[in-house]
Formats: C-alpha cells, sequence, structure tokens
C-alpha cells in the first residue's frame, strides 16, 4: 500500500495588513507622547500654582432631614440642604476617608477659591483635597455659594 503524502499549504510571507497598520499607531503613539515630555508637558497638574482669592472654614452636621452647613468660626448656621444630592455624597465619602484616619467627624473642612478659578474642598483632618470642578460646573457651584456670608441663614 501506498502511503500518500499530504502537502501544507504555502505560507505566505507578506506581513498582514492589520497588523502592520495596528503596529504604527503604536509608534506613532510613543513618538507623540515623547515629542510632549521632551517639549515640557506634563499631565500632572500643581494645585498650589496658584494662590488663595478666598477661603472659609465650614463643619457640616448630618441629621434626618438632610445636612447643616455651619461656619467654623463663629458657629453660625450658613444652610441647610437635603438629604440626598451632591453635598451629601460628597461628605459621605470624606468621612469614610476620616475614619480610616482616626479623625472626628466635627473637624472642619476649608473651601478655597484659588485666583484660578479653581475651587477646592480641603478636609483639615486627613489633608485631602478635592478639586471640585472634577464634579461639573453645577455641583461646584453648590459649594461656592457657602463662600458668600451674604446668603448665610440666622
Amino acid at each position: 500500500m501506498r502511503s500518500a503524502v499530504i502537502q501544507q499549504p504555502a505560507r505566505s510571507l507578506r506581513p498582514n495588513p492589520a497588523a502592520l497598520a495596528a503596529a504604527g499607531m503604536v509608534v506613532v503613539a510613543l513618538l507623540a507622547v515623547s515629542m510632549a515630555r521632551i517639549g515640557g508637558y506634563s499631565p500632572v497638574q500643581s494645585l498650589g500654582a496658584s494662590g488663595v482669592a478666598q477661603s472659609r472654614l465650614l463643619r457640616f452636621e448630618g441629621d434626618t432631614q438632610g445636612v447643616a452647613v455651619i461656619d467654623a468660626k463663629s458657629g453660625a448656621l450658613i444652610t441647610h440642604t437635603s438629604a440626598v444630592g451632591f453635598i451629601p455624597g460628597v461628605l459621605r465619602g470624606l468621612n469614610r476617608m476620616r475614619q480610616t484616619e482616626l479623625a472626628k467627624a466635627s473637624d472642619a473642612y476649608r473651601l478655597e477659591r484659588l485666583n484660578n478659578g479653581q475651587l477646592l474642598l480641603v478636609d483639615t483632618a486627613s489633608g485631602v483635597s478635592l478639586d471640585l470642578a472634577a464634579y461639573g460646573r453645577d455641583n461646584a457651584a453648590s459649594f461656592l455659594r457657602f463662600l458668600s456670608p451674604s446668603g448665610d441663614q440666622n
């Protein structure tokens, strides 16, 4: 009996066009990032690059109806917010961080508006600083109104 020889199909030595395109995109991306870094671009922005234009120490006290916003220096009530929304949500996250730092929930927060327009909420207990604009313009505006004593409740 005669054995049959099975022939393998011939392999092409030409590279796959899709693989070439992918490799080209990787090379272009690496060149673009390299040129940006050599040119002095840094993806990390410094929070201390601008001076503080306005600041206020605040305390937040939660209850079943919402959150009382209090001027930490005078003890005056600024306003009372609802139990849902952006302000209570931010405070829940910051209070969780305070629990890991063994800080008191009654410690003050510092709300700062920088000369460049940036709005920061700084936890004086843990040192955590939040750029409120990262959460959207409307959410940042909900904190911005606390800087003005003219809107405080008595």
